[in-house]
């Protein structure tokens, strides 16, 4: 099956959702308020109204211009709402479909364009970038099917796309391992992202650049703890411990290299005392510094507790100041 093909497949599955506003009933695709204790105030139905935004975009975009106006109006609440700010694709499209500028809607512009800061700072520019990149089907390579199939949480199809598009991507740089790890992230295969790491360290080398190649170490360190391949993690560890790390010290990527041995302490392996002994003087020298966040704290407590009993109310007592200073409950 080629790409074009999985394409069809996966639109003709929202093709229900148009015949339903055809039919007037709006039930799925109106805006509908959600609450999530991590990500504040959403819309439940947005998913599926870029659907069938997509879907009209691609095969009708003749319907009614009042149920344009409508959606573009469900999507301005959704904007306007959001917890998160953004320019939503829906409203892109829907922008594109009803010609909607300063001229033309300019109600529908304004209420756009002040729905949010982001929509404020991008929302014309961004619409332009999009008029100029949007293509039509026929036009459609594997990534950007994998980019819509991310973009309407379509996992399976995504998956799929995503084989499609390896098999025809060429890796020439750093650049192309990370555009390949990140979707391995997005889609739950972290566990495949080792070979692309390694390939990395491979460009990191080539450069000769100390800061990249501490940092392609850092990656594999992390990658390998996640993956709860102790051994493999406990190398990296050794090269890093034994490398020059004055370039990083004073910067996030230190910490994060301490971050990754207090989760191979606090995994109770048996180097953890050597770990242990190697990360404590730079931990003490941030908390001399008060230079800690709240994950490192809730990491370096169970480490301390299991590598240095009595130090522990010392450190618990820090975090708890350190909480009450960023009014953290």
């Amino acid at each position: 099956m080629t790409h074009q093909e999985l394409l069809q497949n996966m639109l003709s599955g929202w093709e229900t959702y148009y015949h339903q506003i055809m039919n007037g009933d709006f039930s799925e695709v109106c805006w509908k308020e959600g609450h999530d204790k991590t990500y504040g105030t959403y819309d439940i139905q947005a998913n599926t109204r870029l659907k069938l935004c997509c879907y009209i975009f691609y095969y009708h975009k003749d319907v009614p211009k009042e149920l344009l106006l409508w959606l573009f109006r469900e999507e301005c609440q959704n904007l306007e709402t959001n917890s998160f700010q953004g320019v939503s694709q829906a409203i892109q499209i829907l922008t594109i479909l009803l010609s909607v500028s300063e001229d033309h809607h300019p109600g529908l512009f304004e209420r756009a364009k002040n729905a949010n800061f982001d929509c404020y700072c991008g929302y014309e520019c961004e619409t332009e970038l999009f008029r100029r990149t949007m293509k039509e089907l026929p036009d459609f390579d594997a990534y950007r099917c994998l980019s819509l199939a991310y973009d309407t949480s379509e996992t399976d199809y995504a998956l799929q796309f995503f084989d499609m598009m390896k098999a025809e991507y060429v890796i020439k740089e750093e650049a192309d391992c990370r555009t390949l790890i990140w979707w391995n992230d997005q889609l739950g295969r972290s566990a495949d992202n080792e070979p692309l790491l390694r390939k990395s360290m491979e460009f990191a080398v080539i450069k000769n650049s100390p800061w990249e190649i501490i940092s392609a170490h850092y990656d594999l360190l992390k990658f390998f703890t996640e993956q709860k391949n102790f051994s493999e993690a406990c190398q990296e560890f050794e090269m890093l411990s034994a490398m020059d790390l004055s370039c990083c010290r004073e910067t996030r990527l230190f910490d994060s290299i301490l971050e990754s041995c207090l989760d191979l302490i606090n995994a109770d392996i048996p180097e953890a005392k050597i770990i242990w002994n190697w990360a404590i003087s730079y931990i003490k020298n941030l908390l001399r510094t008060d230079s800690l966040y709240g994950n490192f704290y809730q990491k370096l407590i169970p480490a301390v507790q299991k590598m240095n009993p009595p130090y522990a109310k010392k450190i618990q007592k820090q975090y708890e100041q350190w909480k009450k200073r960023n009014k953290i409950s």
